[in-house]
């Protein structure tokens, strides 16, 4: 193979970060703090690989046959927001959030593979964003890129900006920011369609994620969540962990580069232990730049099913690293380990399938049950009110009261379920925190060679417990509107879906 075959084959160098303080486990968001007092602090952001992009003019000319096309933009705040796990104003950026498109067209047809440095994307942003990536191509040329073929996954980084909070400076961010060089990037993106070759392979880490949810000693339950009290050890987790990471390289013409496109599964946060005052994309940006400085390749990390998932253990001796972000450097090994071994997959037509699916809320509740719930909600979140009836009526948290209410609100809840297909290639877009079970589920009955699981991705509707989670209770089930089993349900739509991208040839 060209280049990249003797990067591999050549002596890896290992990395290593300054030093970094070891992790806490992952607890609850802290509520904002509504003060007056409040200043926001203003800094210059870091720079970033891709800044500012310089479009080429002139009409655009899709490539004959199958090709891939790349851009970044960095999209950190120039006002900083709140920092979702704590509630108190970023300081400043330890590293640039940035916006990455991968641009796959089979001649005709043009498709857009978004993954952004954000904690969380709520539906109206989600539109907002396609709508200006369709916009932008459609500016300076005829090429027409349907909704249904633009995917935006999230990386859930907890260090990042969330679009969901009702804070005045992610407000100004996206419309002085965000909104402005989203149609750069599109088609900057599209503008950098060359020829390519996929290559698809797979390999596995070790040590580096966990499931967060755990069984003790005596048989009882425990949830990372919450604070565990019990003398009983904790013994073993709930599942075992999809440690599988998948990459897909499209080896393009001439001296373009390579784009590499890294598929994992793994829960978020790590960043927030060590720089709890500044924005970061957490290990995304190291395992980004370590990988592009290596490799001489693109980069784009797609997020995978991590709604059980977490980069530590309170197993003891069995966390291999502190932080997933000293972790980067294992990530980056376990990456060259998949490409040593990656096979070339076929291209073809580039197929779309797309539902508004309409998922069945649990109503299995005591009415008394429900009264209950609302009383705890109507007393204010995290109140001293709120934690008396919260003990009073033998609840778990105040998450049990707003996931019950969540379920007796409506019957269903409709959220956008989506597969994207060229040849031997599936994207499968999940709008929620998957269970790894399920993704894992998800990409072994899928009937490509070559299945991304993208979780997160164009919206958010909680967190999706797999059914064997549901008895043994904790924040995530409680959380949950829908009926238990709804995790197979939604993975079993998105095969049918998944059918029909490929009957569609």
């Amino acid at each position: 193979m060209k280049r990249l075959i003797a990067l591999i084959l050549a002596a890896m160098m290992l990395f290593s970060l300054a030093a970094c303080g070891s992790s806490s486990l992952e607890s609850e968001p802290v509520a904002p703090k509504q003060t007056e007092e409040k200043k926001t602090v203003q800094s210059t952001p870091p720079a970033a690989t891709q800044d500012e992009i310089v479009l080429e003019t002139g009409p655009i000319t899709l490539p004959e046959g199958f090709s891939v096309g790349y851009a970044r933009v960095d999209i950190t705040p120039t006002a900083w927001p709140t920092l979702f796990y704590n509630g108190e104003y970023a300081k400043n950026a330890h590293d640039p959030l940035q916006f990455t498109v991968v641009a796959l067209s089979d001649g005709a047809t043009v498709a857009l593979i978004c993954s952004i440095d954000m904690r969380g994307m709520n539906t109206e942003l989600v539109e907002k964003t396609k709508d200006l990536l369709v916009k932008g191509v459609e500016k300076n040329s005829d090429i027409k890129i349907a909704p249904e073929n633009i995917f935006i996954n999230n990386s859930h980084s907890h260090s990042a900006v969330d679009c969901n909070m009702e804070d005045p400076t992610v407000v100004r961010w996206k419309s002085q920011v965000y909104y402005k060089k989203l149609p750069i990037v599109g088609e900057a993106a599209v503008r950098d369609l060359t020829s390519a070759e996929p290559y698809a392979g797979k390999s596995h880490t070790e040590g580096l994620t966990f499931v967060r949810r755990y069984f003790r000693e005596d048989g009882t339950f425990t949830s990372i969540h919450y604070r565990d009290t019990s003398s009983s050890p904790i013994v073993r987790h709930e599942s075992d962990p999809d440690t599988e990471m998948r990459t897909l390289r499209f080896d393009r013409a001439g001296d373009a580069k390579d784009v590499l496109m890294v598929n994992y599964q793994t829960h978020y946060g790590s960043a927030e232990s060590i720089w709890p005052d500044q924005i970061s994309a957490d290990f995304v940006h190291q395992f980004r730049e370590r990988a592009e400085k290596d490799l001489n390749c693109h980069f784009s990390y797609i997020a995978g099913a991590g709604g059980n998932l977490v980069f530590n253990t309170r197993i003891a001796g069995e966390r291999k690293y502190p932080t997933i972000v000293e972790g980067s450097v294992h990530m980056l090994d376990v990456a060259k380990e998949a490409i040593a071994v990656e096979e070339k997959v076929a291209t073809g037509a580039i197929r779309s399938s797309y539902v508004m699916y309409k998922g069945t809320h649990n109503h299995d509740y005591d009415p008394d049950i429900v009264n209950k719930a609302k009383s705890i909600a109507n007393a204010g979140a995290r109140t001293k009110e709120q934690q008396e009836l919260i003990d009073l009526y033998g609840f778990h948290s105040r998450y049990q009261a707003s996931g019950i209410i969540a379920g007796m609100s409506a019957d269903y809840t409709e959220f956008p379920l989506a597969a994207i297909s060229c040849g031997d290639i599936v994207f499968c877009a999940f709008p929620y925190e998957m269970w790894d079970t399920n993704g894992k589920e998800c990409r072994d009955a899928s009937p490509f060679k070559v299945t991304f699981i993208s979780s997160l991705t164009n919206g958010g509707v909680g967190y999706i417990p797999a059914a064997h989670a549901f008895p043994n209770g904790g924040y995530e089930v409680y959380s949950c509107r829908f009926k238990p089993g709804c995790g197979e349900e939604f993975v079993a739509e998105m095969l049918r879906l998944l059918a029909d991208c490929k009957a569609q040839g």
